[in-house]
């Protein structure tokens, strides 16, 4: 088995408190052909002092304009044949590395993912994830909802960039998406169903802060990154996101509004309701 030289890319901005779990992580492997680089944007909380303990990390500690940035940085720096994306609060299960080199063997491949994880602040599992549903269709068709990923769990080559270009950094919550979608057009994703990586959802991260919104930043960046994809008004194309999207939207109000208790957007009808009668 051959063993190509694996980069890892970190964006991180004040995670002292999970940044040394990632770097474990990564360390833990015992893959040697590896590089970890960290793009800190400048972090006040104690960071740096974390990452000077490693000296096989190549890191910056500098203000960007946002994780897409940063990414874009650590990725241009890369000196690897395959990248991997680890954010800051996330870490890989042990002895991944020379699973994921095994799939790259076939030449053919230029994109593999994995399953994983979720955990909590903690670092306990809180439950599985399987990557399913994932292709350009179903990711621009996402108010469906018939996709799950780990994104931590996704490697590629370096050379899709040439490709496909570097992540939008236009875009703060839904880049991974928009990068998968273009990966999607492009080359075939190759999935096998093994745990890769654990993806920590907690209150600080940007998917913990936005779980409970009623509508999250996230859907309206998705439905952006979304349009895009629909083509001009003039192609039949276009008409059939159009009325998929409408449909869906139509449905899920009906329904929470309706059927559902609990659901968000009814307790949002009740409060205007109520503000309006002045309660």
């Amino acid at each position: 088995m051959l063993f190509p030289k694996i980069s890892i890319v970190t964006p991180s901005f004040n995670q002292s408190q999970f940044i040394e779990a990632n770097i474990r992580s990564v360390l833990s492997q015992n893959y040697y052909n590896v590089e970890h680089i960290v793009i800190d944007g400048g972090s006040t909380d104690g960071t740096s002092d974390v990452l000077k303990k490693y000296s096989h990390l190549h890191w910056i500690s500098e203000p960007d304009r946002g994780q897409s940035h940063a990414l874009n940085k650590g990725f241009k720096m890369a000196t690897g044949e395959i990248i991997g994306w680890l954010n800051s609060d996330d870490t890989y299960c042990p002895n991944v590395f020379q699973l994921v080199a095994s799939k790259f063997e076939d030449r053919e491949a230029m994109v593999v993912y994995g399953d994983g994880f979720e955990v909590d602040e903690g670092g306990r599992v809180s439950r599985p994830l399987y990557s399913v549903g994932v292709s350009p269709e179903v990711l621009i068709r996402y108010w469906k909802w018939r996709y799950e990923f780990v994104q931590p769990a996704f490697f590629f080559r370096y050379n899709v960039f040439k490709e496909v270009g570097y992540l939008d950094e236009g875009l703060f919550y839904a880049m991974d998406c928009d990068f998968f979608i273009r990966l999607g057009k492009r080359y075939k994703l190759h999935h096998f169903e093994k745990p890769i990586a654990n993806f920590r959802l907690h209150a600080k991260s940007k998917t913990g802060k936005h779980f409970l919104k009623f509508l999250p930043d996230y859907i309206w960046e998705m439905h952006k990154v979304s349009y895009r994809c629909w083509g001009k008004p003039s192609t039949l194309k276009y008409y059939s996101y159009l009325f998929s999207f409408l449909t869906a939207v139509g449905y899920s109000v009906i329904k929470n509004l309706f059927f559902s208790p609990t659901s968000k957007s009814r307790a949002a009808v009740k409060r205007l309701i109520r503000k309006s009668n002045g309660g």
